[in-house]
């Protein structure tokens, strides 16, 4: 229930889970979904940058399910997906602030910015809908933790926001933070949790990627 595992490999829990996916990409490059086991399939649920997906799997994701979602819930939770991919539009940026979903797949959020969310956003996105409440304490996670020099202010001017309107919802929370998130139940979970066991996380997926190589 708590291990980290390759979702097309390594998967063999008999009971429906939703669980907290992380895919490794080339340069570096890190991607966040929702990997959903319901009667025995699993599929994967997240944004893509440019659009949102919701089908069986076919991304060998590394997956941490979370004890949030009880296998009871995970129906529920599935047909909020389906309405969210059938009504959301998210526009790709590096915001957060607490937006959501609701089950019906609206969109509830600052209004100066729209539907503006990396992966890791989206889904933080379907979780505070799902929940009703912050699954995270976003603000711990401030303007300097998206690392590109000068992005907040050709963003506004790309596409014509007042940057004083959105600045506080401005961060970026990586995937393998995200990942690292499903190790806790307790809700809003902080940054200072994340900080304590992610080098651990790390170290379990770079033995496995080794281990596979090899």
């Amino acid at each position: 229930m708590f291990e980290i595992v390759y979702s097309r490999t390594e998967s063999d829990i008999d009971t429906d889970f939703v669980a907290i996916g992380y895919l490794p990409l080339a340069n570096r490059i890190t991607h966040s979904a929702f990997v959903i086991q319901y009667e025995g399939i699993l599929y994967e649920f997240h944004y893509e940058g440019s659009a949102i997906d919701f089908s069986e799997i076919w991304n060998n994701y590394f997956h941490k399910i979370t004890a949030s979602v009880h296998p009871e819930e995970v129906p529920a939770f599935m047909a909020m997906c389906e309405q969210i991919k059938k009504k959301a539009n998210p526009k790709y940026g590096y915001f957060y602030s607490g937006e959501n979903y609701d089950r019906s797949g609206n969109h509830f959020g600052m209004r100066d910015l729209g539907e503006r969310m990396t992966c890791v956003g989206f889904c933080l996105n379907v979780l505070k809908g799902f929940f009703d409440e912050d699954y995270i304490e976003y603000a711990d996670w401030k303007e300097d933790t998206h690392k590109q020099t000068g992005y907040l202010e050709k963003y506004c001017i790309r596409h014509n926001i007042d940057i004083s309107k959105v600045k506080a919802s401005h961060r970026r929370i990586t995937p393998l933070e995200f990942l690292t998130s499903g190790f806790f139940i307790d809700f809003p979970i902080r940054k200072i949790q994340i900080d304590g066991k992610i080098d651990e996380v790390a170290e379990i997926i770079q033995r496995k990627i080794k281990s596979r190589l090899n």
